[in-house]
């Protein structure tokens, strides 16, 4: 990955959100941490092993995921609580697609999307009220998203350790 990906990446250990605060604190909290534990899967990964399909025959790489969220991130919080247009960068091709030539562009368009996601959330007045485009409440939108990750988080954990060749934390 080039140098201001890299930059814009935070790979250090995170302790888990307080258990305290209001509804939107918790759950803005925990998807702040699953987010981070999803990026740092990203590690000690070059661009060839991001792209690899490391655990055969499943057609799948850590930079799918990363293509994966990048649509999820759009679909339920950019476009689902903002509305205006609904995009699907990938179509299908999120999960298998992806080579070593478009990790930086696939990174910049995942961590692009989650400053707009992030923009979409705040703009949403309480938890409880409608998304625009998608018309789920905000929590409800939340909640799947904090799914996505850890769900996608575990996944390209094992991917990461079968591309590396090895366990490392």
């Amino acid at each position: 990955m080039d140098a201001d990906l890299t930059a814009r990446l935070d790979f250090s250990r995170w302790d888990e959100p307080a258990a305290d605060g209001d509804l939107r604190e918790l759950l803005t909290g925990w998807l702040r941490y699953q987010r981070h534990e999803f990026q740092r899967k990203l590690r000690d990964l070059t661009p060839e092993r991001m792209a690899e399909w490391s655990i055969p025959p499943v057609e799948l790489s850590v930079l799918g995921l990363v293509r994966h969220m990048q649509q999820m991130e759009h679909i339920y919080l950019t476009w689902g609580l903002g509305g205006g247009e609904r995009l699907e960068v990938y179509g299908d091709d999120d999960y298998a697609g992806g080579s070593a030539e478009t990790v930086d562009i696939d990174v910049r368009l995942y961590l692009d999307e989650v400053a707009r996601a992030d923009a979409a959330v705040a703009a949403v007045a309480a938890t409880d009220s409608p998304g625009r485009g998608h018309g789920m409440p905000l929590q409800a939108a939340l909640i799947k998203m904090i799914d996505e990750y850890a769900l996608h988080s575990g996944q390209a954990h094992m991917l990461r350790f079968a591309a590396l060749g090895e366990m490392i934390r």
